[in-house]
Formats: C-alpha cells, structure tokens, sequence
C-alpha cells in the first residue's frame, strides 16, 4: 500500500498545482522531459555498451567477457522494453522494432553466416536483410545459454555479425534519442511536438497502451496458455536462450505504470489527468500486478507448461490493468479508441 499512497500523493498535489486545472499540453511536455526523453537516453547509452561488450568478447573469449557481453544484452533489452508504453513518434515512422527486436529466425542467421558470397557489413545488416535476422534476438540466439558461445565465437564471421548488428542496435538508438531531444525531421525535437496537445499524441499513448497490454494478456500469456479458444502456443512468448519473458513482462510492466500514474522514483504520468482516486485505484492493480509476475519462475515458457497456474494469475492481474485503462482512463481522458501506430507489429 506505500506504493499506492506515494502515487496518491503525488496525483493530489500536481493536479492542485495552477488550482487545479491541469493541461494535457504540460502533462505530455513532462512526461516527455521527464521520461520518455531519458528513456531514449538511457536504452541509447545501454546499446552502446552493448557494442563495446561485444567487441571485447570478440576480442578475447571467455567465460567473464561473454557473462559480460549477457548483462549488456539485458540491460539493452530491459531498456527497450520500458520504451513500448508510448511507442508514438519517430519510433513508429522509423518502424525501429524492426531493428531493434523482432522475433528471430535461428536458421536463416546461420545461412548468413555460413554463407561466405555474403559480406557481413552494416549495410547489409541494417537494410538489406530480414528484421527476423537481426536486433537484441539475433544477439541473444548467438551469446546462446551456456559456454559453447565461446567455441563458436572461433569463426569470425560470428563475430562479425554480432557486432554489425550491435551497432545497427546503437545507430537506431541513437538516432531515437536525437529525435526526441534534438531535431525530429529538421523541425522541432519530437518533445515539443508531443506536448503540442492538438495533435492527438495523447489519443495515441493511450491507444498503444491498449495494444501492448493486449499484446501481453492475449497473443502472448493468452495464445501461450491456450486460453483464446485454440491450442496452446508456447512459441507466442519470445524470449530466446536467455529465457527472459518474465524480465520482458516486468519491465514492459515498469514502463506502462511509469506513464499512466508514475512510479515512487519516476515523474506521475498521465496522473495529473485522472484524479486521485483512479490514480489510487490503479496503483493498487500495478502492484498485485508486480506481486502476481514476480511469482512467476523463468523461463516464462517453462513456467506455462509446468506452473500454468502462477501465469495464469499473473495473465488475470494485468488484464484487471487493462480492463481499467479500457474503461475508466479512456472515459476519464475522452480518448478515442480503435487506432494504434502499433497495430499490425508484431514484435515483441
């Protein structure tokens, strides 16, 4: 309940701020200066390191640089992840996820690789093959799940790959976070844009948020428990070697309540907006939510198929999120639903 009343708090006194009237202009200007705009920062600065922590596996094989090379990936991936709650913008023109993280195909990777006619350069990697052969995935299946990484790393052309997609990753990271801050087509950052409250950004969050809380609760948790009326389909959940679904959930989980209500440690979102008592309301759905998920034992797919009850529980607390911002926060904020920048990718 501290959680709760932290986020309370924070609701009652920005909305009292200006006597009460709070526009949706200088909520979207905050929460972009004081989220989203960092959060391109950080997932920037993540991917960078991912390119360095790679180059020194590369460089020097061993169980400490590829432990190394692993935590950069998570932390790139974890940064990635925070950033789909308000996927508007220069990501959706860019149609970055397809850089970024698209579920991969294993076997068509090591046809690259494997095919010597094919120069590995960044060229190649960022425009000239399939979004299902690159990204954090791609880097994920090559670092695999135990030691054989390093036997394998003997062929340079992995070695190659690896750090020609890493730095597709941080090229694409880089660009997300000059967007934001700096320039957003030769105009305005896409700060300021955002802020602009006649363009509907706000509709826009609102709308992704949806999808990706569907996204979670149905293609995923609910094609992979079997729970759509069809069968089971463990593969709905993409989480590669490194057995990070539940990570994925969590953090994607960090990123939607950051921007609906705020967090003890972050700025109070779209709060401001929805009052005390709603803000309270979901805050305490946010942390059963929390609770449910981090029952839940990784690799997500396992735990389907041998503990589907703590998934399924895990499946019911964020849908009691969804069913809220589907209901409440739309009628609160008078959002039009039925369209989403995000429909049709299905990345993850």
């Amino acid at each position: 309940m501290r959680r709760v009343w932290a986020a309370v708090a924070a609701a009652v006194l920005l909305a009292s701020c200006g006597g009460g009237t709070t526009s949706r202009s200088s909520v979207l200007g905050d929460l972009a200066d004081d989220y989203i705009v960092l959060a391109y920062q950080r997932f920037h600065r993540n991917a960078v390191a991912l390119e360095d922590a790679l180059s020194a596996l590369c460089a020097s094989p061993s169980s400490g640089s590829l432990s190394d090379a692993r935590n950069a990936l998570s932390a790139v991936r974890n940064s990635w992840s925070r950033t789909q709650a308000v996927w508007v913008g220069p990501v959706m023109e860019r149609r970055s996820w397809a850089l970024v993280r698209w579920p991969v195909a294993n076997d068509e990777i090591e046809q690259l690789i494997a095919d010597r006619s094919i120069e590995l350069d960044y060229e190649r990697l960022s425009s000239r093959i399939g979004a299902d052969q690159r990204g954090v995935g791609a880097v994920d299946y090559l670092l695999g799940a135990g030691e054989a990484a390093l036997d394998a790393l003997g062929d340079s052309r992995r070695c190659r790959y690896l750090e020609g997609v890493a730095m597709v990753i941080a090229e694409e990271a880089a660009l997300l976070e000059a967007d934001w801050g700096q320039s957003w087509e030769g105009g305005d950052a896409y700060r300021e844009v955002f802020a602009d409250d006649g363009r509907g950004d706000l509709d826009r969050v609102v709308n992704d948020m949806l999808f990706l809380l569907e996204r979670i609760t149905d293609l995923e948790l609910g094609n992979a428990l079997g729970a759509m009326g069809r069968e089971a389909v463990p593969t709905a959940i993409d989480e590669g070697p490194a057995g990070a679904g539940v990570d994925d959930l969590h953090q994607r989980l960090i990123g939607l309540q950051t921007v609906l209500i705020g967090r003890a440690d972050e700025p109070a979102g779209l709060s401001p907006l929805l009052g005390a008592d709603l803000t309270a309301r979901l805050a305490a759905q946010f942390d059963a939510a929390f609770d449910a998920v981090g029952v839940v034992s990784p690799p997500l797919r396992r735990a389907v198929a041998d503990s589907p009850q703590t998934v399924i529980k895990a499946r019911d607390a964020i849908k009691a999120v969804q069913i809220t911002v589907a209901t409440e926060v739309v009628s609160r904020l008078g959002v039009a639903i039925g369209f989403s920048d995000a429909d049709g990718d299905s990345s993850g």
